[in-house]
């Protein structure tokens, strides 16, 4: 039989609070939690889940590991959690973390892991692995992420490769596509997001040079690439250049596979440029230009003129998301 220990909320609470008193402590996340311990002690998991709710930093995420929705797999790998004791811990910490906190992202919410590989695994393991992710979607339960692995070598069991891929294919697609959509939706705003690159993902010693962090290239043509700090962050992209190690709030403007796009927001409508105003959704590139020709042209008669001035003179009608877009600083 399996023994499930029982959690002790109170030095757990002395600790992260304690840590809460530092003033150097910016952002604080977990990682790792067993969703059986927290099954079968509901009680003191749930004074735990409150705790971390409280203390850490929200886009925290508890990666939780049932490797397998199949018993067979289970019962071969002596695995200790089962997609019972999985759905209750999905429920505690879904009902207390889904809130969203100061930088725009649920506190706390569960990451799910699955392990390809394992010893006992069929092609019926993948079907229940995929029903299991849609009973939990069908009840509204959110996952921050679905870490699909795969094991190989002695002591494990061949891949079965076709079913496998189907597997991975359908999550990405009916399970990971809709959550990204819910958890990060259109409109929504970000706060604090830390920009790392320029027109691609991979950092280089050169985004440090003056090149790449001064404010002068703010708007300009280009890409750059951010995240809010923490264990599990979101990737953005962004249509022109902003200055890195700066960081901004955005606004979502679209989803990729496994990342977002965005535009930020407080932006002057004095000093946006065109490529700036192009990546506000409703403007495209011939009203951004518009824009552009009439804030040059009203400049002629006042200094900074407003944002509906700006737009009543180029013929297009403000619609709410411009004005989080184009709002004062």
């Amino acid at each position: 039989d399996l023994e499930y220990p029982i959690p002790n909320p109170e030095p757990i609470a002395q600790l992260l609070h304690g840590l809460r008193e530092d003033d150097r402590l910016d952002i604080l996340h977990t990682d790792n939690g067993n969703p059986s311990i927290i099954a079968e002690n509901i009680e003191p998991s749930t004074e735990i889940t409150k705790t971390l709710v409280e203390t850490l930093s929200d886009g925290a995420v508890l990666s939780f590991g049932l490797e397998s929705a199949d018993p067979n797999v289970h019962a071969a790998n002596w695995l200790n959690c089962d997609s019972q004791q999985l759905k209750t811990a999905l429920r505690l910490v879904n009902k207390y973390g889904r809130e969203r906190g100061e930088r725009g992202l649920p506190k706390l919410l569960p990451g799910l892991n699955f392990i390809a590989g394992l010893n006992g695994e069929r092609a019926e393991t993948y079907t229940m692995n995929l029903n299991l992710l849609k009973d939990l979607r069908n009840e509204g339960l959110l996952l921050r992420r679905i870490n699909i692995r795969q094991v190989e070598g002695e002591g494990f069991q061949e891949i079965p490769e076709k079913d496998f891929k189907h597997f991975k294919k359908n999550v990405r697609e009916t399970i990971d596509t809709p959550l990204l959509q819910e958890l990060f939706p259109l409109g929504h705003v970000l706060n604090d997001v830390h920009w790392e690159t320029h027109d691609g993902r991979t950092r280089l010693p050169v985004h440090l040079s003056n090149e790449h962090t001064s404010e002068t290239i703010h708007g300009r043509a280009g890409l750059t690439f951010g995240r809010q700090i923490g264990a599990y962050p979101i990737l953005i992209g962004v249509p022109y250049h902003i200055p890195l190690e700066s960081s901004s709030n955005i606004m979502i403007t679209g989803h990729g596979a496994r990342s977002i796009t965005g535009v930020e927001v407080g932006m002057d409508i004095n000093t946006v440029t065109e490529k700036q105003l192009e990546a506000i959704p409703g403007l495209g590139k011939k009203s951004a230009w518009n824009l552009i020709s009439a804030r040059a042209k009203l400049r002629r008669k006042e200094t900074n003129p407003s944002i509906e001035a700006v737009f009543e003179a180029a013929q297009i009608n403000i619609e709410s998301q411009m004005k989080t877009v184009l709002g004062s600083k």
